[in-house]
C-alpha cells in the first residue's frame, strides 16, 4: 500500500486484484471528483469515482470511492460509465 498527495487529497493505492493497473485517470476540479479506471489482467476495465472525504487522522482529505464496482469490456465503455455517473451524482 502506498500513499501520496493527489489533487489536494491523499490517494491510497489499494488494488483488489494485485495485477490491476491504472489505465486512465481524470481529475474533475469543477465537481471535486477523481475518475480512475483500472485494467485487470483479464482485459476487463473497472471504473471508479472518488470524492475527497475528511479523515481525523490526516490534515488533508482522503480520496474515497463513491460508486459500486462495475466491470466494463472496453476503456471507452468505462469512460462513458464514469461520465454518466458524474452527471447523475453531482
Amino acid at each position: 500500500m502506498s500513499m501520496q498527495e493527489k489533487y489536494g487529497a491523499i490517494w491510497i493505492e489499494i488494488e483488489e486484484d494485485g495485477s490491476a493497473e491504472i489505465a486512465f485517470e481524470q481529475y474533475l476540479s469543477s465537481i471535486q471528483k477523481l475518475h480512475v479506471i483500472y485494467q485487470q489482467s483479464n482485459g476487463c476495465f473497472l471504473p471508479y469515482s472518488f470524492v475527497p472525504k475528511d479523515d481525523h487522522q490526516w490534515r488533508l482529505p482522503i480520496w474515497s470511492q463513491e460508486n459500486e464496482k462495475a466491470m466494463m469490456p472496453t476503456i471507452e465503455s468505462a469512460k462513458e460509465y464514469l461520465k454518466l455517473y458524474a452527471v447523475k451524482n453531482t
